[in-house]
């Protein structure tokens, strides 16, 4: 018979952290501030989440136990993670497959992000029609002129493609869905200094001029529609087979909900209990292929992110 699973965070100190992950969830860490709180990802030697039940990492665990995914992937296939920048992020890029296996031997990241708590802008996209339009700004330092912000505000969704320049802003907490990968091309970093290093952090502008997306100034906010089905509020966020699959359920007394792939559940608030699994803000429980219904009690604010089977 299958079982639900703990699966424990693990933690990443940044240059624009905050300490609302830590107050908000109650996190332990002797870190002094958590700029990222990975919820879920399986990356041998650098992030890796623990398996509460088995005392296996999870990548480890993907390995072992293929029957509880039932995916068609070499290595665990999706990503999740917390961020509360209190300052903005570096103007960035997350190259596509093909680019980062060639130049980096990993996987790009098309990310997608649901914006928990904070009102404010992220720079999404960019003015630039060309590539040598889009050089020349860069190396005049036109940022002004280059970059494209856009209002956010809690309860919203975007979707930042392979190859989409964007920065998150100050006073968020976020969570970010892709797959499981952990590569970042940084552009601009506000000429800031990294306490730790005493130096500037890397910058990889070549590489953003080679894959950044030409022209970029479209995209925007995710058009969301909840609906009623079980006694839950479903939302769909982005359904990408072969990528990653993500969404949004609120509980506010008692739910069932079902689907055949595997899936990680989060809980972004309140609390209560999975069959008869208790959970709490910042929690993330596995629950495997096939499981069938679940019951959700409580008040909860969940995500879940699973992998869909692309068709041939």
């Amino acid at each position: 018979m299958k079982k639900i699973y703990h699966i424990l965070p693990v933690f990443n100190e940044r240059i624009w952290g905050g300490q609302e992950l830590i107050k908000r969830y109650g996190y332990k860490t002797d870190l002094k501030n958590i700029g990222e709180c990975y919820n879920v990802i399986a990356m041998p030697n650098h992030l890796d989440c623990d398996v509460l039940e088995t005392n296996e990492k999870l990548s480890a665990f993907y390995h072992n136990h293929k029957d509880l995914f039932g995916s068609d992937t070499k290595e665990m296939p999706v990503r999740v993670a917390m961020a509360n920048p209190i300052i903005p992020m570096s103007v960035q890029v997350h190259p596509n497959d093909e680019y980062a296996l060639k130049h980096d031997h990993r996987l790009g990241k098309p990310d997608g992000v649901y914006f928990i708590e904070g009102e404010g802008t992220m720079e999404l996209g960019h003015y630039a029609k060309t590539r040598e339009e889009f050089i020349e700004k860069v190396n005049e330092g036109d940022w002004d002129n280059l970059l494209r912000y856009i209002p956010i505000k809690a309860g919203e969704f975007v979707d930042v493609p392979y190859g989409t320049l964007h920065a998150f802003g100050g006073g968020f907490v976020l969570i970010e869905f892709s797959q499981n990968a952990d590569l970042t091309y940084r552009l601009y970093d506000y000429d800031r200094i990294d306490e730790t290093t005493n130096q500037p952090r890397d910058l990889h502008v070549q590489k953003v001029f080679e894959c950044v997306n030409i022209p970029n100034d479209k995209i925007g906010l995710v058009d969301l529609n909840k609906i009623e089905k079980d006694c839950c509020i479903l939302t769909s966020f982005h359904d990408e087979p072969g990528v990653y699959s993500a969404g949004h359920i609120e509980i506010e007394t008692k739910g069932n909900y079902e689907r055949d792939e595997f899936y990680f559940l989060t809980c972004l608030g309140g609390e209560g209990k999975v069959n008869d699994i208790a959970i709490k803000g910042g929690e993330t429980l596995f629950i495997p292929c096939e499981f069938g219904p679940i019951t959700l009690t409580g008040s909860l604010d969940l995500s879940y992110v699973t992998y869909v089977k692309k068709e041939l």
